[in-house]
C-alpha cells in the first residue's frame, strides 16, 4: 500500500514563500494551493523542480493542468492563467457544458517561424504604414537573432529563452536587444487573440525588465552645417542631395519623405500632405521657398512617376533608404566620427526653430506631434506662423553652412553672422 501523500498547504504565493518551500525525499512531493487564485497550486518535486499548476473539480472530475515552471514562469503569469481557466470554465458551466472543454488537449502544432510567417502576412502587410519597411525589419531581427528558434513549438520558448537572449544581444547594443523582446512578447500577444489562435500558453517575453534607453537628442550643429553643405555640393548623387537638403527644411521623417508623392503636394500653395505617419494621425507640412525649388526641379525630370523619389529596385516604387551614401557624405564631409544618423536631420529643424523662439505648439505643429495637452492649442492654429518658424529656421541654416568656423586660441569655434546662441534640441 503507497504511503499517504502530506496534505497540501494554503499559502499567500510569493517569490520568497516559494523559494523558502523544502525539496521534499524519496518519492514524495510537496503541494501547496494560492490563497488568491482558485485552482492555483504548486509542486515541489523531489528532484528540486517547482511548477505551477491549475486544479478545480468539474462535473466531479477532478481536472489538472500543468502552467509552467517556476522559473520561466512568474506568479502574475501562473495567476493571469489560472484567472483565465477558471473563466472558461465558468462560460462552459453556463453553457451546459456544450462544446469544446477548457481541459480539452490540443498539441501545440505552430512553430515560432509558423508564427512569424503569419503574423507578417496577416498583420504587418495590411496594418503597418510602411508594410515593405515593417516587414524587413520584423525579417531582419529575426533572422540576426531568433534564427535558432523557428523549429521550436510556441510552448517550448520560455521566460528564461527570452531573458538570455536580452542579455547576450544587450551586451553590444541594448536597444536592440529590448526591441527584440518587445518584438517576442508582440507576436505572442497576436497569437493569443481569439482571431488567431496559435498559442492558448503563457507569453514568454511579458513582465522582462528592458535595459534603460536615453532618449536622443543630437542635432546639427552651426559649425557642422558648413561642411555638411560643402561635401552636398560635390555630391555625385542628385537623390541623395535633395533628400538630406529636404529633411533638413521639412523635418520629415525618412520614411514619410522616401515615400513621398506628387499627389500629396500643392507646390502652388507650398503644403506638403503626409497621409500616413508614424502616428497614424496626418498632419501638413508647410514648405519653405527652398524645398519647392528642389521639388520643382525633380518634379520636371519625373517623367510622369507618382513618386518623388522612385526605384525600380524593390516592390515599393521608390526609394528606401540612403544608408551607403549617407555614410560616404559624412565621410567626405569629415563628419563620420561624429555620429550623426539621418533621424538628426528631422531634429535638427525642430532645434532652430526653438532657438529662434518658436513655441512648442508651433514646432509641434510643424512636425506632426500629438499631444493631449497642445490639442486644443494645435486646433487654432494655421500655416502662416508654422511657415514663418520653419523659414526662420531654415534661413538660420542655411547661414551657418555658408560660414567657415572661426578657430580661437583654445580650439572653440564662433561664427560671424549673428545666431541663436543657445540650441536646444527638440525630440522627433
Amino acid at each position: 500500500m503507497p504511503p499517504k501523500r502530506k496534505p497540501a498547504l494554503k499559502l499567500n504565493f510569493t517569490k520568497r514563500a516559494l523559494e523558502d518551500l523544502q525539496v521534499p525525499r524519496g518519492d514524495d512531493r510537496l503541494i501547496a494551493f494560492g490563497s488568491h487564485t482558485a485552482g492555483l497550486g504548486f509542486v515541489v518535486f523531489a528532484s528540486g523542480v517547482r511548477s505551477f499548476f491549475h486544479r478545480r473539480r468539474v462535473r466531479g472530475v477532478a481536472e489538472r493542468t500543468t502552467l509552467g515552471r517556476f522559473a520561466d514562469l512568474t506568479i502574475e503569469q501562473a495567476r493571469g492563467e489560472a484567472s483565465r481557466l477558471n473563466a472558461a470554465i465558468s462560460i462552459w458551466k453556463r453553457s451546459g457544458y456544450q462544446g469544446e472543454s477548457p481541459f480539452e488537449k490540443r498539441p501545440e502544432a505552430a512553430t515560432f517561424g509558423d508564427l512569424v510567417d503569419k503574423y507578417v502576412e496577416r498583420h504587418v502587410q495590411s496594418h503597418a504604414s510602411h508594410p515593405e519597411r515593417a516587414i524587413k525589419e520584423v525579417r531582419w531581427g529575426v533572422d540576426k537573432h531568433l534564427a535558432s528558434w523557428k523549429n521550436a513549438k510556441l510552448g517550448e520558448i520560455t521566460r528564461g529563452d527570452v531573458v538570455q537572449l536580452h542579455e547576450e544581444v544587450g551586451r553590444k547594443h541594448r536597444p536592440a536587444a529590448n526591441r527584440l523582446v518587445q518584438l517576442v512578447r508582440r507576436l505572442y500577444n497576436w497569437a493569443a487573440s481569439p482571431d488567431v489562435g496559435l498559442h492558448r500558453g503563457v507569453n514568454p517575453a511579458l513582465h522582462i525588465k528592458l535595459f534603460h534607453e536615453s532618449k536622443r537628442t543630437r542635432f546639427l550643429k552651426p559649425a557642422e552645417m558648413h561642411p555638411l553643405f560643402t561635401a552636398l555640393k560635390k555630391e555625385p548623387n542628385r537623390g541623395l542631395s535633395d533628400y538630406v537638403k529636404l529633411a533638413l527644411w521639412t523635418g520629415a521623417r525618412r520614411g514619410d519623405l522616401l515615400s513621398m508623392r506628387w499627389q500629396d503636394l500643392n507646390l502652388d500653395d507650398n503644403r506638403w500632405e503626409i497621409p500616413h505617419p508614424k502616428n497614424r494621425s496626418p498632419y501638413v507640412v508647410a514648405l519653405t521657398p527652398e524645398a519647392v525649388e528642389i521639388l520643382n526641379a525633380r518634379q520636371k525630370r519625373s517623367n510622369g512617376n507618382a513618386w518623388v523619389f522612385p526605384s525600380k529596385l524593390g516592390r515599393t516604387g521608390h526609394i528606401v533608404d540612403f544608408k551607403r551614401g549617407w555614410k560616404k557624405l559624412l565621410k567626405r564631409a569629415g563628419l563620420a566620427e561624429k555620429g550623426l544618423r539621418q533621424h538628426d536631420l528631422r531634429r535638427t529643424l525642430g532645434s532652430y526653430q526653438a532657438a529662434g523662439g518658436s513655441s512648442l505648439g508651433i514646432i509641434g505643429k510643424s512636425f506632426g506631434h500629438n499631444s493631449l495637452a497642445a490639442t486644443a492649442i494645435y486646433a487654432q492654429l494655421d500655416l502662416d506662423p508654422v511657415r514663418e518658424s520653419v523659414l526662420s529656421a531654415t534661413r538660420t541654416m542655411i547661414a551657418a553652412s555658408k560660414k567657415k568656423p572661426k578657430l580661437l586660441k583654445a580650439g572653440q569655434e564662433v561664427f560671424v553672422q549673428k545666431s541663436p546662441k543657445n540650441f536646444k534640441s527638440v525630440k522627433g
